[in-house]
């Protein structure tokens, strides 16, 4: 299935994909839209926010491949994370290819040019990303103090293109975001402005990344192609075994990297130490599982890998600089 379309903004995108591709049935009277059976299944959360800010939420699974190519008349820039799935995308003139999958996250600058984007069918798909109108991007290059800055901004924004083969290396900060606008459980105009001061967050680090951690962009030692990828996929083993992590060397011997590269490396490119990263992860799982209410201290803390709870709130108490038991009270109020 290949549809080709010509749209002017993101709103005119639902539209397309409903009224060309008939993939979306609209769901209640939020901007929910479920996946139509013809096609598969799933749905797509749309979150309209102030100034041209726009979060997409994606989950779906579609039974056959769908390939698309898109061009956008107004300027936005989006950065994507996939949680689960892959797909591919890329400059319909130039012809290049580009792939995302779990765990990884790109960004791109639509300016009119035709880019085509394909997700394959029969592989489950969830991922969350946040556009950014050119109302919102000029107002955040206003607020540089210096033209040189606001120059030095635009560059990095611009050199991100679909047709181009550079990618976005992310961050543990940013993919943290990410976690946090999937987990939100806050309701109405508390979950919105929520979302939005995330939305502002994620793009500061954007900027933080591009003009100040990577600039210039050297390793202290040689990272070969091969050695980042094995270092990408350690943040995945990371995570799946958050209750039983293994030990650096354990982490070497399965990735096939030797220790000292496994460590240096993983600072280099991700800007914390393995198990700075293994506890970060922990506890936003814990502050999620707290956010719901329904279990105990003990109980989140043997969940996010923690034996003695009192470790467990020391950790939590240094992370976010308050008690695990007094965080759920507060959201429990919240809740009600």
């Amino acid at each position: 299935m290949k549809k080709s379309m010509t749209i002017k903004g993101i709103d005119d995108y639902y539209r397309a994909m409903n009224s060309e591709l008939g993939l979306f049935e609209p769901s209640g009277t939020t901007l929910c839209y479920q996946i139509h059976p013809r096609f598969g299944k799933g749905f797509v959360e749309r979150i309209s926010l102030r100034q041209g800010v726009d979060i997409c939420i994606l989950t779906m699974e579609l039974m056959r491949d769908l390939e698309f190519v898109c061009q956008m008349e107004e300027t936005c820039f989006e950065i994507l994370y996939c949680v689960r799935g892959q797909a591919s995308y890329g400059d319909y003139e130039k012809g290049n290819k580009n792939t995302i999958q779990r765990n990884e996250c790109d960004c791109w600058i639509n300016e009119g040019g035709r880019n085509w984007l394909r997700f394959p069918g029969g592989v489950p798909w969830k991922s969350v990303s946040v556009s950014y109108g050119e109302g919102f991007i000029e107002s955040f290059l206003e607020m540089a103090s210096e033209q040189h800055d606001t120059e030095r901004m635009k560059t990095a924004l611009h050199s991100y293109h679909k047709r181009n083969e550079r990618r976005y290396a992310s961050s543990p900060d940013i993919e943290l975001v990410f976690g946090q606008i999937l987990n939100c459980s806050l309701q109405g105009i508390a979950r919105l402005l929520y979302l939005e001061s995330k939305a502002v967050e994620m793009f500061s680090l954007f900027i933080q990344n591009e003009l100040v951690l990577q600039e210039p962009r050297r390793y202290r030692i040689y990272l070969s192609r091969e050695d980042r990828l094995k270092l990408d996929r350690a943040r995945n083993i990371i995570v799946d075994n958050m209750l039983n992590p293994l030990s650096i060397s354990e982490l070497s011997r399965e990735l096939d990297l030797n220790t000292y590269k496994l460590k240096v490396g993983f600072k280099e490119m991700w800007g914390s130490t393995v198990f700075g990263y293994l506890r970060d992860m922990r506890m936003e799982k814990a502050r999620f599982l707290l956010t719901g209410g329904r279990k105990s201290i003990i109980e989140v803390a043997q969940e996010v890998g923690y034996s003695n709870p009192s470790h467990f709130t020391a950790a939590f108490r240094r992370k976010y600089g308050i008690n695990p038991h007094e965080y759920a009270n507060q959201h429990r109020v919240l809740d009600r």
